[in-house]
């Protein structure tokens, strides 16, 4: 792979961080006034030391993190992805063993404090915004997605932060990040995969401790790294069977106490772990109060993989349209490089305007995340702010799930085209586009496939598009700034068709099965708003914006049309 650092040589990535987020809206409210810098003044807490204490120095802190990253990422991960792809895993008497590549590189993350990105300083984490995680994980995952994988599966345990007991939060926080844990989703079973209400796993409590009992499927680095520590964040049945999601229990597992039955053979991230665990009379450590295990904090834990695998979407394709825009230089035909013959460069054209669209999704889902989620402190907040931070959860609550279903199909979409550019050497092993091929396609399956996105963000565009709704807001808040341009309106103007033409299907049935539709002309009309946001706001590469705009606001027009067409069949 191309090496180099990640962030700093990623022009539309910096141009994000510096020019286009308004990080004097962000800054102040993810940092409480500064709250952090003013507790270290007063308590010397070695945690709170590198806490900013003005927006500027936040800026800067971010910075920092973010080319340490990038160095990381482009310097050695990226060299050493295909020979972890190659070696992969082995499972021996109960254990599995990773590569020792993938070990060192992982350590070198570990050295660098980037494992806790996720997590409150006061716990002993990094303390970045929404934002901020974002943009790690897609330079993460443009080196390679199995070592990612494992170094970010800490992340899962943010959860903690909102629903765990301050007694549990200072037990194992900084434990998990101090010990460089894993962290695993403990939710399907052999049986139950998307029907979570339904799963099996029991939890029963013996005087004062509670054992599991039961299969867990598709546990992603469940086993730890060659012998380091792990935690399962297991969803367990703690009242009756037919209690359904109401009978659910969280629990923190560690992987001392359940055995790996086995790992799948996969067709990608051939180095991650995906482990089928067993627990016989595990021991487990009840998080927050017992039956709110499914409904509230396994949603908000499925919330910030959602994220995750939004930036993973837009890694991916960055690592490809950067390797195919090399072969397509490098590579000589007919006396002149490929990149000139036009079928070629519309291809590599599309790749890198798309990929703008998902990146500048990926930033917006992020900023809708940390506009509202300071929230959960407890702070004392005023009626204002309690609304405001209200309007962003709910448009949060939509935009997680379109930034997740887009960004992961729209990988898939973009890096075949990033192989086509290669033709017959992209199909073979030597070129790293064939492992990205691979590692793209299970983006839009798991944590939630894309059909189940789609179910989850329908509600909140067909609803929110009523006359006082919260997703009309949201789209009229984009629009500012962009009133006059003509291409713009009347892509809205179709989309308001698409949304009334859904409302008039009578059957349920069919209603499910065209939602489809509907969530994707609601993605293109956000990412739309957001990249003439982006182009109006651009300091340095506003004629290159105006460009992508233009071809993107194209192809929007065709894809609502065809489903304005489609919807009016059903």
């Amino acid at each position: 792979m191309i090496q180099n650092n990640y962030f700093q040589s990623n022009e539309d990535l910096k141009e994000h961080f510096y020019d286009l987020i308004n990080w004097n809206e962000i800054v102040p409210i993810y940092e409480n006034q500064f709250s952090d810098a003013k507790l270290y003044e007063s308590t010397k807490n070695i945690r709170l030391e590198m806490a900013p204490t003005s927006v500027e120095e936040a800026i800067a802190y971010y910075e920092e993190i973010l080319k340490s990253c990038g160095e990381i990422s482009g310097m050695y991960v990226s060299q050493v992805a295909s020979t972890v792809d190659a070696k992969g895993l082995k499972f021996e008497n109960g254990d599995v063993v990773h590569p020792k590549e993938m070990v060192d590189v992982i350590q070198m993350y570990h050295d660098a404090g980037l494992g806790p990105a996720a997590f409150k300083r006061k716990y002993g984490g990094l303390g970045v915004p929404s934002i901020i995680k974002a943009m790690i994980a897609e330079i993460m995952y443009r080196s390679d997605s199995s070592i990612t994988i494992a170094v970010g599966s800490m992340g899962l345990a943010a959860i903690l932060e909102v629903c765990a007991s301050e007694e549990m939060k200072q037990e194992w926080i900084p434990k998990l990040i101090s010990g460089n844990y894993t962290v695993t989703m403990g939710l399907s079973e052999p049986d139950f995969g998307s029907d979570l209400p339904n799963i099996t796993t029991k939890a029963v409590k013996n005087g004062e401790e509670w054992l599991l009992n039961g299969t867990k499927r598709f546990q992603t680095v469940a086993c730890g790294i060659n012998g380091s520590p792990g935690i399962t964040l297991t969803l367990a049945r703690t009242g009756t069977q037919e209690s359904g999601a109401r009978g659910l229990s969280f629990f923190i597992v560690e992987n001392k106490d359940y055995q790996i039955q086995g790992i799948e053979k996969k067709l990608g991230i051939k180095a991650s772990a995906t482990c089928e665990t067993v627990f016989e009379n595990s021991k487990g450590h009840l998080v927050g109060k017992e039956g709110f295990g499914l409904v509230k904090y396994v949603m908000g834990m499925l919330n910030g993989a959602r994220l995750s695998v939004s930036s993973q979407g837009t890694g991916i394709v960055t690592a490809a349209f950067e390797e195919a825009l090399k072969y397509a230089n490098e590579r000589i035909q007919f006396g002149k490089p490929i990149y000139e013959i036009p079928a070629v460069k519309r291809m590599l054209d599309r790749m890198e305007r798309e990929l703008a669209g998902m990146r500048c999704l990926m930033v917006e889902a992020a900023y809708s995340v940390d506009k509202y989620y300071w929230y959960e402190d407890g702070r004392e907040v005023s009626t204002e702010e309690s609304k405001t931070a209200k309007f962003w959860e709910k448009v949060a609550n939509t935009l997680t799930p379109i930034s997740k279903y887009y960004n992961s199909e729209m990988c898939n979409d973009l890096v075949y085209d990033g192989l086509q550019v290669l033709g017959g050497s992209g199909y073979t092993e030597d070129y790293d586009l064939s492992r990205l091929y691979r590692d793209a396609r299970i983006t839009n399956i798991y944590d939630g496939t894309t059909q189940i996105q789609v179910n989850a963000a329908i509600g909140g565009i067909t609803s929110g598009m009523s006359g006082t709704g919260t997703f009309r807001a949201y789209l009229d808040h984009l629009a500012k700034g962009s009133e006059g341009n003509k291409s713009l309106s009347e892509i809205r103007n179709l989309f308001e068709s698409v949304v009334d033409t859904f409302k008039l299907i009578q059957d349920q049935g069919t209603k499910e099965a065209y939602s489809f539709e509907v969530v994707e002309s609601a993605a293109r009309v956000v990412i739309g708003y957001l990249m003439e946001r982006s182009k109006n706001k651009s300091k340095s590469r506003k004629e290159l914006r105006t460009k992508w705009c233009k071809e993107f606001h194209n192809d929007s027009y065709a894809i609502l049309t065809a489903n304005h067409i489609k919807l009016k069949s059903a």
